[in-house]
């Protein structure tokens, strides 16, 4: 009986703590990354299971919030599962914790590898193109970060990154892409200067792609243009096409560049004109460009800095590549011609006489609203000699000259020849101090005797008694100045006004004494 009371106790004890054993106790979740490791900015998957179905878990990566998602059941994963995705947010180099937990304090943490990469605003261009680089993942503050682009399998070359990277390992740097052959190329980096990390730096890939440059890409018929290429197969043989016709070849270098070409624009009509690049005699064009012809008058003949025209030549003006059958203003001077383009295109000869000033004269063509591009009539600007003074010089000249005008003496100097010919000549006279007299003189003012001009001065500028300097100078029908002659001195008169007239007074004095004695010997002999 005894023991029956014991066995009871022992039961009743065991129903008693049963509730004890089961309440639930709190568990640990199970997470998994897939990748493992990878680069700023790659797509990183959290796998995770045994959480409490139906809650929501909430994803973090350096205790930053990444994602939330809800626990499902499912045949495999009977204690709650769910998935989530994102992307990589900025850090530096080496391992970051990924955790996740639910709302009833299941939890789960793994870690993830940073690893160095870089990456690249475009993927494909031309050589010469600007190219950002961004950098992630690289050490916190590093710094020695150097960019290195591959030619090829052997070449390359290396571009310092001017700054270090930030607090994340983050950095950004531009630049060009250098001369290289068509193709992908490995673009890569290393950090600390050190080229041992470049196998530590996931690399980017950059695509060359042909391109022809023309330059300029627009003007008129006749222009020289220069043509090159870059980024074609190393070593090609390149034909050369304009609008299909072969005009020339070229052997690309090893980095698949090559040129400048020279080619003359033909005639034309106005617009677009294609220029191609082919591989050898192949019948389809690698890359083609664009050039706009315009329409433009050239002159006839040319003048150039070297080679300028003078004023009183005649010249003619041509245009090509206008629209047919359109009037045409050409406009010289304040001289303007209407006439009209033919069906070609091409603008009838206008004939001009140069004029004006020296330096760039420009001559304009347009039509309904539009414009040719201008010629330049390029006038010369070398002065003409100086001429040689004839008289006075060291002399007198006038005798008394006018009691109301003064003396107007002859100047006479050696004549001068010019290609723009001599429009005027300029004369200055001046007496001691600042007076000086400046006489412009046209070609009309002046007579010629032999080789020697002759200019009489105007009563308008009519001299006083006294010494006086003259000095001229020669300017052609261009407006070029011509340099001063050396002065010469002259002498304004014989006598001084005051002389004239005590020499007047005197000599009436002496007629009246003379005849008052002629009076006085008449009434003499009178008397007698």
């Amino acid at each position: 009986m005894k023991l029956l009371r014991c066995l009871i106790a022992a039961l009743a004890i065991c129903l008693v703590a049963m509730p004890a054993f089961t309440t639930p106790v709190q568990a640990n979740g199970d997470i998994t990354l897939s990748p493992t490791e990878g680069c700023v900015g790659d797509k990183l998957t959290v796998n995770g299971e045994s959480f409490r179905s139906g809650e929501t878990v909430r994803v973090y990566y350096d205790d930053v919030l990444q994602d939330s998602t809800r626990a499902y059941y499912g045949d495999r994963c009977p204690h709650g599962f769910f998935t989530v995705s994102f992307t990589i947010p900025e850090g530096c180099q080496g391992y970051h914790e990924v955790y996740a937990e639910d709302t009833s304090g299941t939890s789960a943490t793994a870690r993830f590898k940073v690893n160095p990469g870089i990456a690249l605003d475009t993927k494909s261009g031309h050589a010469g193109d600007n190219v950002t680089v961004t950098g992630g993942g690289f050490p916190c503050s590093g710094n020695g970060i150097n960019i290195r682009y591959y030619l090829d399998n052997d070449s390359y070359v290396d571009f310092p990154v001017t700054a270090e990277a930030d607090e994340d390992g983050s950095w950004e740097e531009n630049f060009s892409i250098p001369a290289s052959a068509k193709g992908a190329h490995t673009i890569d980096a290393y950090y600390n200067n050190d080229t041992h990390t470049l196998s530590q730096v996931r690399e980017a890939s950059f695509e060359v792609q042909p391109e022809i440059t023309l330059n300029p890409d627009s003007g008129c018929a006749g222009d020289i243009i220069a043509v090159s290429g870059a980024g074609f197969e190393a070593a090609d043989d390149i034909e050369l096409r304009y609008d299909h016709q072969k005009f020339g070849e070229y052997h690309a270098d090893e980095y698949g560049s090559w040129g400048e070409v020279s080619f003359t624009i033909p005639s034309g009509a106005r617009g677009s004109h294609v220029i191609e690049a082919f591989h050898g005699g192949s019948i389809v064009a690698i890359v083609s460009a664009t050039f706009t012809l315009g329409p433009g008058i050239a002159l006839q003949p040319a003048t150039s800095l070297s080679s300028p025209g003078h004023a009183g030549q005649t010249f003619s003006v041509t245009g090509k590549s206008f629209d047919p059958n359109v009037a045409v203003n050409v406009s010289y001077q304040n001289k303007t011609t209407t006439v009209f383009v033919d069906a070609d295109g091409n603008l009838p000869a206008v004939t001009f006489i140069a004029q004006g000033k020296h330096g760039e004269q420009y001559i304009n063509a347009s039509y309904e609203g539009n414009s040719a591009r201008s010629a330049v009539f390029y006038m010369e600007g070398t002065p003409p000699d100086e001429p040689t003074l004839n008289s006075p010089i060291d002399a007198r000249t006038g005798f008394f000259g006018s009691f109301r005008r003064g003396i107007c003496p002859t100047f006479k100097w050696s004549n001068v020849t010019d290609p723009s010919g001599i429009a005027s000549y300029d004369l200055q006279i001046y007496h001691g101090g600042n007076s000086t007299i400046s006489i412009p003189v046209p070609i009309k003012a002046i007579s010629f005797q032999g080789d020697i001009v002759a200019y009489s001065l105007s009563e308008e500028y009519a001299l006083a008694y006294g010494s006086y300097y003259w000095k001229v100078r020669a300017i052609d029908g261009a407006g070029n100045e011509g340099n001063w002659t050396e002065a010469k001195s002259f002498h304004a008169g014989f006598l001084p006004q005051w002389a004239m007239i005590t020499i007047a007074a005197g000599l009436l004095l002496v007629v009246i004494l003379v005849g008052i004695f002629i009076m006085r010997r008449r009434g003499y002999y009178y008397y007698e």
